[in-house]
C-alpha cells in the first residue's frame, strides 16, 4: 500500500464509534470466523482467522495483558486491507482461552504458571496458520506483554518467521514504584510459599470501567469503544496479576536479554511510546541495540512521538505514520527517529 492507500483507510476521531460499525463490523463479519484449538488436551485456545482478499503474507497477533481479540479489530481490519491474512489467539488466562488457576470463577487475575506456556500456545497457532497457506510468508507483530512473548517465539522458531514487529513491547514490565530487583525478589518469595496465585500488592479485581484520564491510549474515541464492550463482557474484564505472573515475567525479561536475541533470525522492528508508564524503555533500547548489533541493521527502533504505551490507540495523524510502518513501506522522515 502507498502512503495515500494507508492514510485513507486510518478511522478518524471524529465518527469513530459509527466507522468501526458500520464499515469496520461489517467487513471483518465477512472475513472472520473464530474458534478452539488444543495443543494440550482440554487446554482450549480461542483464536481468530481472517481472510484478506488479496492476500500477500499471513499474520499472527500476540496482544498485551488483559487484551483479547475485541480490542485489535481495527488492527485485524488494517493488516487485512494491507493484504494479510490474519490469525490470533487470546493467550491462556484471558478472553475466552483456558485459564491456569485454581479458582476459575475469578475472571479478573491473570496468572500462569510458566511464561513458555504462552509462547508453546502462540506457535502452535502460527504452525497451523503457516500450513493453512504454505508459502505466504508469516509475520508476527506483537504488543506489550504480547511483544515480550512474540520476540521470545521467533528466537524459539528461527527460520519460522519472515518479520517480527514488537509494539511497545514488555521486554520487562514497570514496577515503579518498587524497584524491579525489589518486585522480582518479591513475587519470588510468595511463589516460593504457594502463594503464586495471589493478587500481586495494589492489583484489585475488575470494579467497573477504568477512566480515560488514566488510561494507556491517546485517542478517547478508540478507548471508549473497547471500554464500552469490556463493561458488558465478564470474560473480558481481566485486571489483575498474580505473583506467578509477575515472576514469569522476570524470567521471560532474562531469557530476552540473555539468549533469545542471540536466536532471532528475521528483521524487527521496534515502536517506542514516548510517554512511556507500563514497560522499561531501558530494556527495550538494549534489547534492539543488542539485536543491530549482531544483525548488522536489520533491527531498528522507531520512537514515536506524544503517545502512550497503546500506540495503536494513538490520534489518525500518527496512526498513518505507524501503520504505514508496519505494512512495511519505507521509513517517512516525520514519522520518528531510527536506531
Amino acid at each position: 500500500m502507498d502512503k495515500r492507500a494507508v492514510c485513507d483507510m486510518i478511522l478518524p476521531e471524529e465518527g469513530y464509534a459509527e466507522a468501526m460499525e458500520t464499515v469496520v463490523e461489517p467487513y471483518l463479519a465477512e472475513r472472520m470466523r473464530t474458534g478452539y484449538c488444543e495443543r494440550e488436551k482440554g487446554k482450549r485456545i480461542f483464536y481468530a482467522r481472517c481472510l484478506s482478499d488479496q492476500p500477500k503474507g499471513v499474520v499472527i497477533i500476540s496482544h498485551g495483558y488483559t487484551e483479547t481479540i475485541e480490542k485489535y479489530k481495527e488492527n485485524i481490519y488494517y493488516f487485512l486491507c494491507g493484504g494479510y491474512h490474519v490469525f490470533m489467539p487470546e493467550h491462556c488466562g484471558h478472553g475466552r482461552s483456558y485459564r491456569m488457576r485454581s479458582d476459575a470463577d475469578d475472571l479478573s487475575l491473570v496468572h500462569v504458571e510458566d511464561y513458555i506456556r504462552y509462547v508453546d500456545d502462540l506457535l502452535y497457532v502460527s504452525r497451523m496458520a503457516a500450513a493453512e497457506f504454505p508459502g505466504l510468508p508469516v509475520l508476527l507483530y506483537g504488543h506489550s506483554m504480547g511483544g515480550g512473548i512474540a520476540a521470545a517465539a521467533a528466537a524459539r522458531a528461527p527460520g519460522f518467521f519472515d518479520r517480527l514487529i514488537l509494539s511497545s513491547p514488555m521486554i520487562r514490565p514497570s514496577s515503579a514504584p518498587v524497584p524491579w530487583p525489589l518486585a522480582c525478589a518479591i513475587a519470588k518469595v510468595f511463589c516460593a510459599v504457594g502463594k503464586e496465585e495471589q493478587y500481586v500488592m495494589g492489583n484489585h479485581a475488575y470494579s467497573g470501567p477504568e477512566p480515560f484520564a488514566g488510561s494507556a491510549a491517546v485517542s478517547e474515541a478508540r478507548f471508549n469503544y473497547y471500554r464500552e464492550k469490556r463493561s458488558r463482557e465478564p470474560l473480558f474484564q481481566m485486571s489483575a496479576v498474580s505473583y506467578g505472573w509477575l515472576w514469569q515475567a522476570a524470567r521471560l525479561n532474562r531469557y530476552l536479554q540473555r539468549k533469545a536475541w542471540r536466536g532471532i533470525t528475521c528483521p524487527v522492528l521496534v515502536f517506542q511510546a514516548e510517554c512511556e508508564t507500563y514497560v522499561s524503555r531501558i530494556e527495550q533500547e538494549r534489547f534492539v541495540r543488542k539485536l543491530s548489533r549482531r544483525m548488522k541493521g536489520k533491527a531498528k527502533l522507531v520512537r514515536v512521538r506524544g503517545v502512550k504505551h497503546e500506540i495503536f490507540n494513538a490520534g489518525a495523524r500518527v496512526l498513518e505514520r505507524y501503520w504505514y510502518k508496519v505494512l512495511g513501506q519505507k521509513s517517512l522522515k516525520e514519522s520518528a527517529s531510527l536506531l
